[in-house]
């Protein structure tokens, strides 16, 4: 089953709140986090907007945190970002 755009976002919303709530995550999140981002960036429906803006940032974010031997400690280094990304995603009124 595919998912839509809408769904996309939500679930990558979902999974980034995971990680600023809790402070703590799995590397398969970090991987699926990934490839959200990836499969988001070859959408055409998603306008050049600031949440196209972010997703470099949280595909390095998952890309890093699935080959991080910390993965705690790099959720939280990054828990600052993770906020900005979360108020992108919900401000993008996709």
């Amino acid at each position: 089953m595919t998912l839509n755009t809408q769904h996309q976002l939500d679930l990558l919303h979902d999974l980034l709140s995971l990680h600023a709530e809790e402070g703590c995550g799995s590397s398969s999140e970090c991987e699926q986090i990934a490839r959200l981002v990836e499969s988001l960036q070859q959408k055409t429906d998603l306008p050049h907007s600031k949440l196209m803006e972010n997703f470099t940032g949280i595909y390095q974010y998952g890309t890093d945190g699935a080959n991080s031997e910390d993965l705690d400690q790099h959720i939280i280094n990054n828990q600052t970002s993770i906020q900005g990304w979360l108020e992108t995603i919900k401000d993008s009124n996709y």
